[in-house]
């Protein structure tokens, strides 16, 4: 079986897991980002206490950032939806470029195609910001658009034929 087939494959699987059910897939999501960033925390006090002697500052922000990083591993694992919280933030930095470049467009836009595409620029920045404010507010909806994706692009992967070189 060829590599992009059965990565198609698994892609439709765990496409359907998350759309069939989206609260069980976003809470394995958050359980797995919190275990990994408390194990990423320990490894990164243990690496500040282990060059303390060679590079006092860079040990201190070491243990700074894995304080930090177990902090939120701990919120990952027992208060916040990790799928959501990632998803809607990135969304909110993807509408902040959207409507900064829009503007910036409609501002110094040299002729009118620039201009109108820079108003659908900062619409789309808008629509952006809502589905932050959505994936945020509920998580399920999010979880569901992953699983809708994953679907996706595991039918790609299974339509396409082997890489001819």
């Amino acid at each position: 079986m060829d590599f992009k087939k059965a990565l198609g494959i698994i892609l439709i699987i765990l496409g359907l897991i998350f759309a069939i059910y989206p609260l069980y897939s976003a809470q394995a999501v958050s359980w797995i980002a919190g275990i990994c960033l408390i194990a990423f925390g320990f490894a990164s006090i243990i690496d500040g206490f282990s060059i303390w002697s060679m590079m006092a500052h860079v040990s201190a922000l070491n243990i700074l950032i894995g304080i930090c990083a177990i902090l939120f591993g701990i919120l990952f694992i027992y208060k916040i939806d990790a799928l959501s919280f990632i998803v809607g933030y990135l969304f909110y930095l993807i509408a902040f470029i959207l409507i900064f470049a829009g503007i910036i467009g409609i501002v110094f836009g040299l002729g009118s195609i620039s201009r109108i595409t820079s108003v659908l620029i900062l619409i789309l920045g808008f629509v952006a910001a809502y589905l932050a404010a959505v994936s945020i507010a509920q998580p399920l909806y999010t979880a569901i658009l992953v699983g809708i994706c994953l679907i996706l692009e595991g039918i790609a992967f299974l339509t396409t034929g082997p890489v001819e070189n």
